[in-house]
């Protein structure tokens, strides 16, 4: 049975509470998990971002600042996410960082589950939430198809740097897109 992206979005959400899970119980295996962990969380957020919020925002314009802030906390959690992947694993500071990446996940998807998801629901007929899950899919896929990019910038400074040159519209822009507004 095909399933429709909201579907998919919670099953995800689920499967990233499982790596958060081990992560916490399995030491041994945190290089590898933090890589599933950045690999997948990416790649849900990718196709989020380009894919199903733009369609939210389409059949439900009201829906514009929630879509807007849940793009904010991904935004914030990548860059949890990459000061848990340049932590040492073994260290106590890695246990801390995790705490902070799970508590701003948790908050995100109960955000997201309690208000865009049911948006989503009420907004986006059933066969279009099914073709939806396809593209969501799809999208993913190719994300995580990706060469993974090397280590540089946090966005965090990525913003500083596009304030200091008077970049218009740097605060609500990608890193993708702020790397693309500094030349490089």
């Amino acid at each position: 049975m095909a399933l429709n992206v909201i579907d998919l979005i919670m099953a995800d959400h689920r499967d990233v509470e499982m790596i958060f899970e081990k992560l916490k119980k399995q030491p041994e295996d945190r290089p590898a998990l933090v890589a599933e962990l950045a690999a997948k969380f990416v790649a849900h957020a990718r196709a989020e971002e380009t894919q199903v919020y733009p369609e939210l925002v389409k059949a439900a314009p009201g829906e514009r600042g929630e879509v807007h802030h849940g793009v904010e906390e991904h935004h914030e959690a990548e860059e949890l996410l990459a000061q848990l992947m340049d932590t040492d694993p073994d260290q106590r500071e890695f246990l801390t960082v995790l705490e902070q990446l799970v508590k701003a996940v948790k908050h995100h998807v109960e955000e997201e589950e309690s208000d865009i998801l049911p948006a989503m629901a009420k907004a986006i007929p059933g066969d279009k939430l099914l073709r939806l899950g396809r593209v969501f899919s799809q999208a993913k896929a190719e994300e995580l198809a990706k060469p993974p990019k090397p280590k540089g910038r946090t966005r965090q400074e990525l913003i500083e740097q596009a304030k200091e040159k008077g970049v218009e519209g740097h605060s609500s822009m990608t890193k993708d897109e702020l790397i693309t507004a500094l030349g490089g």
